[in-house]
């Protein structure tokens, strides 16, 4: 979606990924915070040393998607509970791909948009969450830890910053039942407005892909920005099918994220948008930003890649490459570009780097060549 703008400048990049809406620390988001390390085995049974064990214990790597979908499956639905913001949301739905676990603090903000991917143990009717709140382009990521422990009356979230050893009570959420009201007394269907393409037409569970697109290209419904949720545009925002440098158009579909559903190219300046349905919304996935930040993508060792290019006339240019496997699962990077050795002085010539390592210029021409050659522009 997830996802991701790039900057580009004197041949380094890096890119962030950023919960927006997210509250600068989630431990003091909610009114109901308790100081200091919670005390979370209340509703679990055993001794506290047994439930300290466990928490400190290493989370299970290998729980498979089938024994956390048999645990979520029991917790689906929409639990509400009392935000600075109003009436929060925690979600927990059955999806194509298998789970999404998210937590709304109002309608226009979130603390996480998480899958069962991010979970790393579900053990004595607790959810261990770890959630990648930053993410560089050299792989490093700053984390955020949630533990969800759930029973009949609901589900307790905590939060810490380091470890599942070390967190705080954020808040007690309680299941909304039919009637529409909940534990608290918050009457009404609580229909998040702002929540991307939930303010467009109604759009019913379970559409395909095709059918979003039809809606999104008929203008019934948005496409947002998956990491700022209150950012989204109808196509007929667009200036289309002009004859204008600026206009867009409808693209190809194409699997560009490796997941075996095609997203949707709108073709546009400097290669304009391309957009992945999913969860029964329409959001942007890759988007060029100006000439400093030109979109197109390739066939490469067998697999789709996003590119993003900055060509200059100064001696400068300069590649990213992103490999995913479903649009928020980013797998693999690729930088090169060249650049004068000596920005003030074009005598020395050009140097040649992939991945942060300085190459042959013949190295640097047989690796473009095989790039270059399955290049798809997306321009107008």
């Amino acid at each position: 979606m997830k996802q991701m703008k790039m900057a580009m400048a004197a041949g380094a990049v890096m890119l962030v990924l950023s919960s927006c809406g997210q509250a600068e620390n989630p431990g003091e988001a909610q009114t109901s915070v308790m100081s200091g390390t919670a005390d979370i085995g209340g509703s679990v049974g055993g001794s506290q040393q047994e439930q300290d064990d466990d928490i400190a214990g290493s989370p299970d790597q290998n729980l498979t998607e089938s024994a956390k979908g048999e645990e979520l499956e029991k917790l689906t639905g929409e639990y509400t509970y009392v935000s600075d913001d109003g009436t929060g949301r925690l979600i927990i739905e059955k999806t194509s791909y298998g789970y999404d676990i998210s937590d709304y603090q109002s309608e226009s903000s979130y603390r996480f948009l998480a899958d069962s991917s991010n979970i790393e143990a579900i053990e004595n009717d607790r959810i261990y969450l770890k959630y990648p709140e930053q993410v560089s382009s050299d792989g490093e990521a700053v984390f955020g830890y949630y533990i969800l422990e759930y029973d009949t009356d609901g589900i307790d979230v905590y939060y810490g910053e380091s470890t599942f050893e070390e967190v705080d009570f954020l808040y007690h959420s309680t299941q909304k039942t039919e009637a529409g009201s909940d534990a608290y007394g918050y009457e009404g269907s609580h229909k998040t407005s702002n929540v991307p393409n939930m303010h467009d037409e109604s759009v019913d569970s379970g559409k395909t892909a095709d059918e979003l697109w039809d809606l999104f290209i008929n203008g019934s419904i948005s496409a947002v920005d998956p990491t700022d949720l209150t950012s989204a545009f109808y196509i007929t925002d667009l200036k289309m099918d002009t004859e204008e440098w600026d206009s867009y158009s409808i693209g190809e579909k194409v699997d560009l994220d490796n997941d075996g559903e095609n997203e949707l190219i709108i073709c546009g300046p400097n290669g304009g948008i391309y957009l992945d349905a999913r969860n029964d919304m329409v959001y942007e996935f890759a988007v060029a930003e100006g000439t400093a930040l030109t979109l197109s993508y390739v066939y490469y060792n067998g697999a789709v890649w996003i590119m993003y290019g900055s060509r200059s006339s100064a001696g400068f240019e300069f590649y990213h490459m992103e490999k995913y496997e479903g649009a928020d699962n980013l797998v693999a990077e690729i930088n090169f570009g060249e650049e004068l050795v000596d920005p003030d002085n074009e005598e020395p010539g050009l140097k040649y780097t992939w991945n942060g390592t300085e190459i042959s210029h013949e190295e640097y021409t047989e690796l473009c060549s095989k790039i270059f050659a399955t290049e798809v522009y997306t321009n107008s």
